[in-house]
């Protein structure tokens, strides 16, 4: 089960967020969009079923795909 301040992606969706809450009931989780490179939030939050969300996984060939992509980005 995926807890606040965890990482984790959603459904239908091609980011990594960061849980903020989860309802008492722990059926709708509150995230937010996370830049994994800068580890920092970008501010900007959704409320989703908490079954929709899963734990953040990067492999060794997806970060080194994200480290060419930043590192040729300008």
């Amino acid at each position: 089960m995926i807890k606040v301040g965890d990482l984790g992606t959603a459904q239908g969706y091609n980011a990594a967020f960061r849980v903020c809450s989860l309802s008492k009931d722990q059926r709708t989780a509150e995230f937010e969009l996370f830049n994994v490179s800068k580890q920092q939030p970008m501010q900007h939050r959704m409320r989703v079923p908490a079954s929709a969300l899963s734990p953040f996984s990067e492999d060794a060939r997806q970060a080194g795909a994200r480290f060419v992509r930043e590192a040729t980005k300008d």
